[in-house]
């Protein structure tokens, strides 16, 4: 009987074994690093939703981020630079919910007024190397001798914003009209390369002081970041670097520096409607104006034209770690340096 019972116990057992369900498997190492990559753009693409968002909120935008993962790093590394197809359609899924909760929980910010009046050309200027002016004698634009100077008193004043020898880039100074309170000024490449540039200036908005000093230097941030030696102007996009269309910034150029810091984890986001200012709602916190959250080349122009204007900042947020990146050129500081000289600055706080 005790034999009888042992044996029994032993088949109980064994039966027990067979039944007891296999131990879960342990979770991918890959699959684990996916959601903590997709939280950690969640989180950044929130910007000020981070803190607002319900759980759930949550939780659709990391799905749409964990599938939008896997595409994104097989488009660059075959050298694609910006989303096509599925991954471009996730991304638009994606911006829909960032717009529906900004929306909800920050205000409707609106969009971008991109209506302006039509532009006329009063006059037309080539640039000397002495930095004098020779009207274009095949220009049809010939303004009379009193609109002659004025506008050669506009480039004096021009000149007077910067160090002697800044505008050695410059062939061209065009003198426009738009009306008042429009587009005060643009700058523009004459070739290809954009070794050779062009400024325009319309007298209307030249009255303004601090507006006409911050717009020429947001113009000229766009010469120093933009020209031959900072960026390729190529059909042939990269992955690598921060591009546009038909540009792509040069490995260790300013602009690219500046979109591997601040830009790389929500630029898609950001092209994904780039007509809604609902993004800087997002990340109002991030940009020193709200013109500065249109893309890279017009945040670092942004940025770099208060990096000259205000005194250093001492706090750490995000627009003020972007003034302060600018500290990180010896060649900039300088620059910043002559600026201030010329504009009256350099006796107040550094």
């Amino acid at each position: 009987m005790k034999k009888a019972a042992v044996c029994i116990l032993f088949l109980l057992l064994c039966c027990s074994a067979c039944c007891a369900p296999a131990p879960a498997a342990a979770p991918e190492a890959g699959a684990g690093a996916a959601h903590t990559e997709a939280l950690h753009l969640a989180r950044a693409q929130l910007g000020r939703l981070a803190e607002r968002v319900s759980e759930r909120e949550e939780e659709r935008v990391v799905a749409l981020l964990e599938r939008i993962i896997p595409l994104r790093q097989a488009r660059q590394a075959s050298g694609g630079w910006q989303p096509e197809g599925e991954e471009a359609r996730l991304v638009a899924q994606l911006n829909r919910l960032y717009e529906r909760y900004t929306a909800r929980y920050l205000g409707d910010g609106g969009g971008w007024d991109s209506d302006s009046p039509a532009e006329r050309v009063l006059a037309e200027y080539w640039i000397q190397e002495d930095e004098t002016l020779r009207p274009d004698p095949e220009s049809p634009f010939r303004p009379d001798g009193d609109r002659e100077v004025e506008y050669e008193a506009l480039w004096a004043q021009m000149r007077g914003l910067l160090p002697e020898g800044s505008w050695a880039a410059f062939s061209r100074f065009t003198v426009f009209t738009d009306g008042a309170d429009e587009t005060l000024a643009y700058v523009a490449a004459l070739d290809g390369a954009g070794e050779r540039w062009e400024i325009a200036v319309d007298p209307a908005d030249a009255g303004d002081g601090d507006w006409f000093t911050e717009t020429v230097l947001h113009e000229y941030t766009h010469y120093l970041t933009l020209n031959a030696g900072q960026v390729t102007y190529t059909a042939a996009q990269t992955a690598d670097t921060y591009n546009e269309e038909g540009m792509a910034a040069v490995p260790g150029s300013y602009l690219d520096d500046f979109y591997q810091a601040f830009w790389s984890d929500y630029l898609d986001d950001r092209r994904a409607n780039p007509e809604s200012d609902r993004f800087f709602l997002r990340h109002e916190d991030d940009f020193v104006t709200d013109y500065a959250a249109t893309d890279p080349s017009e945040d670092i122009a942004e940025s770099f034209t208060y990096f000259v204007l205000w005194p250093r900042q001492g706090g750490g947020s995000v627009w003020e770690q972007k003034l302060d990146f600018f500290y990180g050129y010896p060649e900039l500081v300088e620059l910043r340096a002559g600026i201030r000289t010329c504009l009256g600055l350099a006796e107040r706080q550094p």
